[in-house]
């Protein structure tokens, strides 16, 4: 997993706290996930770019989760697991 060194988080609230973005670099990696509240829960997209360049989007349309939180764990075990999928030898 990630260790926190290398880890940078911050977050950023959007209309009106319906959509959320949590942002993290892991590696040589910057991480987007982003969660939007519907009538029956959080749905998720993530955003991974390297160099700049977006590499990775992916988008979950169900509402799955139960709030920020859960779609944020969720999202960044993903990206994680895209991360080292591509880094394997």
């Amino acid at each position: 997993m990630c260790p926190r060194s290398d880890l940078r988080l911050y977050g950023r609230r959007l209309l009106n706290d319906r959509e959320q973005i949590h942002h993290a670099r892991y590696r040589d990696y910057d991480i987007r996930v982003i969660a939007i509240e519907g009538q029956h829960g959080w749905e998720m997209s993530l955003r991974i770019f390297h160099a700049g360049k977006r590499i990775v989007r992916y988008r979950q349309d169900s509402p799955l989760y139960l709030d920020f939180e859960h779609a944020r764990i969720a999202g960044m075990l993903r990206a994680y697991e895209i991360i080292e999928r591509r880094s394997a030898p």
